[in-house]
């Protein structure tokens, strides 16, 4: 299937995650006081969190293993889009 083809931005990849009961709970709350689904809510946090460079470079500082696999956000002019770009492939720019 070619991606974002003729769905009308319809959500189609799944990502089902555990959450603790202490987790869950805070979701919950933050949910109802935003007037969201719990589900709705997480998958804003997701988006956010995957399209913000400083978060992004502080989770690969802390669990980053190899440098190879090193992603670089790269954020699009005048977009709030965010691609990545693995740290070796950066010389094709």
């Amino acid at each position: 299937m070619i991606e974002g083809k003729g769905l009308g931005n319809k959500k189609i990849n799944r990502v089902n995650i555990s959450l603790t009961n202490k987790y869950h709970t805070k979701l919950n709350k933050l949910a109802t006081s935003c007037r969201l689904k719990p589900t709705s809510l997480a998958c804003l946090l997701v988006e956010r969190c995957l399209d913000d460079p400083a978060l992004i470079e502080e989770l690969q500082n802390e669990f980053g293993v190899h440098l190879a696999y090193r992603i670089i956000p790269v954020k699009h002019f005048n977009s709030k889009d965010v691609s990545y770009i693995l740290n070796g492939e950066r010389d094709s720019f």
